[in-house]
């Protein structure tokens, strides 16, 4: 077959769109979803459409989080500064409620969180600027998060949030989740290290 005829006369098709969410620096990509008998097929990251968008993330890691279970909270993690990482995190299967709290002492949304729900079906993912905390509770049973990262893992820079402070109050959907004991024991506003 001559794949001439499919060259540059092909029109790109949108497959990304990008909405600028509440908290500073923060985005919502949707991506086109294309559904036939065999399944379901996504681009949710693509360098170039997104840098045409001004957005500048160049990922050096990921990761997926499986959840067997409705209800599993994780979070709220972060890394303390100077070790922030941006993230990009889309659901590949199931729905999750997920969640980002702005940790940055110098952003006009310091204390603030914002959730977006977030579902395999719906083909949309948030960015999290490096400084946020970052985390989400599941909505159905075998659920999982895939990471885009962009910055080093530092162990030491590793920090956790109580997922119930008081002074964030994030209005979760379920006041009873199952949580690691890391989570179920984080410290809270005034004693966490931003």
């Amino acid at each position: 077959m001559d794949g001439s005829r499919h060259s540059a006369k092909n029109k790109r098709i949108i497959l990304i769109t990008v909405e600028n969410l509440p908290i500073d620096g923060s985005k919502l990509i949707n991506t086109r979803v294309f559904n036939d008998n065999r399944g379901s097929f996504e681009v949710f990251w693509e360098q170039d459409l997104l840098k045409a968008k001004d957005i500048s993330f160049a990922p050096t890691n990921a990761h997926h989080s499986y959840n067997s279970r409705t209800n599993t909270l994780r979070g709220m993690h972060f890394q303390k500064a100077p070790h922030g990482q941006n993230k990009l995190v889309s659901c590949i299967s199931g729905k999750a409620w997920d969640v980002m709290v702005d940790l940055r002492a110098d952003s006009s949304t310091f204390g603030k969180w914002h959730a977006t729900e977030l579902s395999a079906a719906s083909g949309n993912a948030v960015l999290i600027p490096a400084g946020c905390g970052h985390g989400f509770i599941t909505l159905q049973p075998n659920t999982t998060i895939a990471y885009l990262i962009e910055g080093e893992y530092i162990p030491d820079a590793g920090r956790v949030l109580r997922w119930d402070d008081t002074k964030v109050a994030i209005q979760w959907p379920c006041k009873d989740p199952i949580l690691s004991e890391k989570d179920a024991t984080a410290p809270d506003w005034e004693q966490c290290e931003f």
